[in-house]
């Protein structure tokens, strides 16, 4: 191809999940999970069953599948400290997203296991990642072989342009090095993009994402805040993750809002208003103590304590209420593991009504799981999925 000048245009893409197909990973011997009504997506979902019925498996699985978006899989591939990787568990599993108006599948297993969804599907397809993945303990501690992992990409639809394929990768590496805030995924949605009729052949136009979509995930064991101190006021901003887990550490809440009040006051007023207003229960922020790097938590009886003192519960409602608060777009899609753990039930109703008005508010898309009949009930039959009777059939 002859050498091309790149002219960028900012655009935002959206990512809703639609379908996955399992074969072979616990529970599920061979089973859909739907996520759309009359084959929409489906934007406030709960995940319902008994314990070992696949909730976090379907959780898991998803999270995992779209990391094949990322010509980087190492930088988006999480292990569990608690279980050996999802992936080294399942023999098949196919993930069919959308992406603005395309639809994508990505695919763990053979290629002719692929479960075609319509003509103008494009899929990505990942075989014999085992070999890279088996032994996690020797990832962990080995960055060679973590850089080493590999993403074998399957053949694309043919709807895509096809002079720009096999080009495509290095351009979009490319790019992303002008900024981190934009997207350097191969995604259908972003070559179909590419304008080259009207153009000359030394001209590419390509749009990139000002707001990248990213998948968030909480899942049900780390949903905590850590007692950490701090000597200084450390600045809270992340690089553009495609998937990210929630982690005490990383994503520490306390240092998030004592940034917050130092780096945007009108914000962190907004932040504490909202948290004061519909989060907390009997209890409010006061505000922030900087000489001793503290937020302070009034009690209705006067005293004052500090994050690390909440309970079980009102730390799990406040690290998901404030993350999905200054997180939440119409690019954003959350999935919530256990969504009631720890919860008394008045906490489960106004963390789902929390959820339920950040949805309609941002139109991201949220999916939570649960064994409790208390958020069971706050769904109506299309966005209520049982796993339990997925399993039995």
């Amino acid at each position: 191809m002859k050498s091309q000048n790149i002219f960028l245009t900012d655009t935002a893409f959206s990512m809703r999940i639609l379908r996955l197909y399992i074969q072979g990973c616990g529970v599920f011997k061979s089973n859909l999970i739907d996520f759309t009504h009359n084959d929409e997506p489906q934007n406030l979902i709960c995940l319902s069953g008994v314990n070992g019925s696949g909730k976090t498996t379907v959780m898991e699985l998803i999270f995992s599948l779209i990391a094949f978006l990322h010509p980087n899989l190492a930088k988006n591939i999480n292990f569990d400290r608690l279980k050996p990787h999802i992936l080294t568990r399942t023999d098949f599993a196919q993930l069919d997203i959308l992406i603005d108006d395309q639809l994508l599948s990505l695919v763990w297993g053979k290629r002719e296991q692929l479960i075609s969804s319509s003509d103008s599907c494009s899929h990505i397809v990942v075989e014999q990642l085992n070999s890279y993945i088996f032994n996690e303990r020797e990832l962990l501690n080995n960055n060679g072989l973590i850089s080493a992992l590999k993403v074998k990409f399957g053949e694309l639809s043919e709807s895509l342009i096809k002079p720009y394929v096999q080009n495509m990768i290095q351009t979009e590496l490319n790019i992303s090095g002008i900024g981190e805030r934009y997207i350097a995924l191969p995604l259908q949605s972003l070559l179909n993009k590419i304008v080259s009729s009207n153009q000359s052949d030394s001209t590419q136009v390509v749009e990139i994402a000002s707001e990248p979509p990213f998948i968030y995930f909480f899942n049900a064991h780390d949903r905590e805040i850590h007692d950490i101190y701090y000597d200084s006021i450390l600045q809270d901003t992340k690089k553009y993750q495609l998937t990210h887990k929630y982690q005490p550490r990383e994503d520490d809440i306390k240092k998030t809002l004592i940034y917050y009040d130092y780096a945007y006051p009108t914000e962190f007023e907004k932040l504490k208003s909202w948290i004061n207003e519909q989060v907390l229960v009997d209890k409010s922020i006061e505000g922030i103590d900087r000489p001793n790097f503290e937020v302070i938590v009034r009690t209705q009886n006067g005293t004052t304590h500090g994050l690390e003192l909440l309970s079980s519960g009102e730390e799990s409602l406040l690290i998901v209420a404030i993350q999905c608060f200054l997180k939440a777009s119409k690019n954003a899609i959350f999935m919530i593991d256990e969504v009631d753990q720890s919860l008394h039930p008045e906490f489960q109703e106004k963390m789902m009504m929390l959820l339920t008005q950040l949805q309609k508010d941002t139109d991201c898309q949220i999916i939570v799981s649960s064994h409790s009949e208390i958020i069971w009930r706050m769904f109506d039959s299309q966005g209520l999925i049982d796993l339990t009777s997925v399993v039995m059939t």
